[in-house]
């Protein structure tokens, strides 16, 4: 058997390579279906829904939905008390945080290879 000991611990050879990973927390399948529902529900019809519409919405019992807006509440994500019903409650944040899937696009200028920067108009204009 060689040692490799001395070969791994030469600082000549080494090479480090470190791999960082994001660890992000992201909310159950329940509380994030939840959230999106009442976003979305809230941006449409200017009203959260009740638990009846939430049951039809989700496809979960009332005992399931109650536990979910208490996790979204924790989190912070909603302002809710267990003894309110659910269209009573306030959106802070209507999306997961920290999930890079979620960040905002970056917004500059389209560049047309032309040599000017009228953004994405130019599209229209040569094509």
């Amino acid at each position: 058997m060689i040692n490799l000991l001395p070969i791994l611990l030469n600082e000549d050879i080494i090479q480090t390579n470190v791999l960082i990973l994001e660890v992000w927390t992201m909310l159950d399948d329940t509380p994030r279906k939840l959230l999106l529902i009442l976003t979305h529900y809230q941006r449409h019809f200017g009203t959260l829904p009740g638990l009846p519409e939430l049951e039809r919405l989700s496809g979960r019992t009332p005992v399931p939905i109650k536990e979910g807006l208490a996790v979204l509440a924790k989190e912070n994500y909603i302002q809710w008390q267990p003894d309110m019903p659910p269209e009573r409650a306030v959106i802070i944040e209507g999306w997961e945080r920290d999930n890079p899937s979620h960040d905002a696009p970056q917004v500059g200028v389209q560049r047309s290879g032309r040599g000017n920067e009228q953004g994405n108009t130019d599209y229209w204009q040569y094509y």
